[in-house]
């Protein structure tokens, strides 16, 4: 064999060798990726992975705060999220597209995403965890069964409500069951 061909073995084999290690960090023992990390500089905040087998801790995070409050770039898994009810209104005349991605449900316009839903892992999360992040300032939707009810949060300087960004939290029992970063017409 000459050097030539040495050296692609080597590369070929360094390259399985990669793939495989890497494929068995991201699976965990019940076969879910459960690659919870984010990533943030100034008001830009970036979500990869699920979200429904952590503890949810990353909605109380500072940088996730600070993005929604400024305006700032917030994407989940590659989508980009537009989260007020201006942005809802601006491509609200396009045919919307529901998309899935990992454990989140995007709703898009003409591929812009307005809103996301995602699940909380049951009982990680306390209302009073997001209370003491997110302040005081929330309206309270009750579910017409009365098995929930939903905090949303309209964040931002903006004297216009419509311009703030949206996130709301489905509580039951104390926790926080899902999170909607987005306007919808009824968080029930």
């Amino acid at each position: 064999m000459n050097m030539h061909s040495l050296v692609r073995v080597l590369a070929s084999a360094g390259i399985a060798a990669t793939v495989v290690t890497s494929a068995h960090v991201a699976a965990e023992e019940d076969g879910h990726n459960t690659v919870e990390a984010a990533e943030s500089t100034n008001t830009h905040y970036k979500y990869q992975g699920d979200t429904g087998y952590g503890d949810g801790s990353f909605l109380t995070n500072d940088a996730l705060i600070n993005t929604l409050e400024e305006d700032g770039d917030l994407s989940f898994n590659g989508h980009i999220i537009e989260a007020s009810e201006d942005d809802y209104e601006k491509h609200s005349d396009k045919e919307y597209k529901l998309v899935k991605e990992k454990d989140q449900k995007f709703t898009t316009y003409g591929g812009t995403a307005t809103k996301v839903v995602f699940p909380i892992q049951d009982e990680e999360l306390a209302i009073e965890d997001i209370t003491e992040a997110y302040g005081d300032d929330f309206e309270i939707e009750e579910s017409k069964d009365g098995k929930h009810e939903t905090y949303v949060y309209k964040l931002g300087d903006q004297e216009d409500d419509t311009k703030k960004n949206i996130i709301a939290f489905k509580v039951e029992d104390g926790y926080v069951t899902q999170s909607t970063i987005g306007y919808s017409k009824s968080y029930k």
